[in-house]
């Protein structure tokens, strides 16, 4: 019964992989000429570095753009296609001093 039941689950995911393995079809040449492109970019950069002896410093830069084609226009065999372009930026800088405490029973020159 469970074997019947696990079946007729899968059964529209198998028939769905049954009809995408046919033979691709090529795309016209009036497909083709309506096919835009566009793309997306995302990039996040870290830095850490130490200021002095008792200092940290840490840098984090994000970046995002997009690119996406918004009208399209034809005249004969001449096309022109407008894209619009977004960009942001973002950056944080942090400096953090710190003050290390003495071990108790520990003298600061004489670690071990």
């Amino acid at each position: 019964m469970n074997k019947l039941l696990l079946a007729m689950t899968a059964l529209p995911f198998t028939a769905g992989v049954a009809a995408a393995a046919g033979h691709p079809q090529p795309l016209t040449d009036r497909q083709m000429d309506s096919v835009n492109a566009g793309y997306a970019a995302i990039s996040i950069a870290d830095a850490e570095g130490y200021a002095g002896q008792l200092s940290v410093v840490i840098t984090t830069t994000a970046t995002v753009s997009q690119v996406l084609p918004i009208a399209s226009f034809s005249f004969g065999e001449s096309s022109s296609t407008l894209f619009k372009s977004v960009a942001a930026s973002q950056s944080s800088t942090v400096t953090s001093t710190y003050r290390p405490v003495n071990i108790p029973g520990v003298s600061p020159g004489n670690t071990p």
